[in-house]
């Protein structure tokens, strides 16, 4: 029943990172947690011995690395098959479809990732102790990935192509232009994926080069250039046009954002 109920949680899984706007990006949280989770894992069932609750446990005679059982005696702590079930709720958790049928699937996933918990507790395959952990620590593995892959990955505009297939901003194909802007703004991202750099969005405006904004931004600078006469260039002293309100107020929103954050962190 234990294993049967592996299969229950893989289908739906599979099926939700298959028609994903970012396959590689729920493939890449899953198998990060999953495999973090797993090592911690490790180290438990190696240095903690229980007596087995199951009966018919199997006793690996000679080499324990090149023997296989496929219920060894001692793998208690803690409970593999719940690792499993946990990890894939959060799968549906932090990617199903954010209206009522994900909603909907995301709560039957939960029911059965439940439900497979008391079966393995109900099957003598684990303690309840052994359950109890693999609940506390598979969130805390995911959250612990997700956190990392913000700030050192995401962040620092690394693996893009994996966060952003279609365009850095864009989670999902239904999301807004201002949306993706505003996503951009709070990674500190340009368009192109490059980290957001005001005083060269600057200085690439007083040499008369165009700074690459998103569609909204651009046409409104163009806007304001065609209606206040702005992107004269600048003076024989070296000193910006003052009518130039594209050179004066670039990315306003942008650097305002970037200089609260690196403030913030320096």
């Amino acid at each position: 029943m234990t294993d049967m109920f592996d299969a229950l949680m893989f289908v739906p899984t599979a099926a939700l990172i298959i028609t994903h706007d970012r396959p590689w990006r729920v493939v890449s949280r899953l198998l990060l947690s999953w495999g973090l989770a797993s090592l911690i894992r490790i180290t438990t069932v190696a240095i903690t011995s229980v007596p087995d609750p199951r009966p018919n446990c199997e006793y690996a005679q000679g080499n324990v690395f090149t023997t296989f059982t496929l219920h060894r005696c001692g793998d208690a702590i803690y409970s593999g098959h719940t690792l499993i079930f946990v990890v894939c709720a959060l799968v549906w958790s932090s990617f199903s479809p954010r209206n009522w049928v994900g909603r909907i699937l995301t709560a039957f996933v939960y029911g059965l990732a439940i439900a497979g918990s008391l079966i393995v507790i109900a099957n003598r395959a684990h303690y309840t102790i052994d359950v109890l952990l693999a609940w506390y620590i598979a969130p805390g593995s995911w959250y612990t990935v997700a956190w990392f892959w913000y700030w050192h990955i995401t962040k620092k505009g690394r693996l893009l192509k994996i966060e952003f297939p279609v365009e850095v901003g864009r989670h999902r194909n239904c999301d807004t232009e201002e949306k993706c802007q505003r996503r951009r703004v709070e990674l500190g991202l340009m368009p192109d994926g490059t980290p957001y750099d005001p005083v060269a969005l600057y200085l690439g405006a007083m040499h008369g080069r165009e700074p690459e904004l998103s569609p909204p931004v651009s046409a409104a600078r163009s806007a304001e250039k065609q209606v206040d006469g702005a992107g004269a260039p600048p003076t024989a002293g070296g000193t910006p046009n003052p009518n130039d309100e594209c050179v004066l107020t670039i990315g306003e929103a942008s650097s305002q954002a970037f200089t609260e954050d690196f403030s913030a962190k320096h």
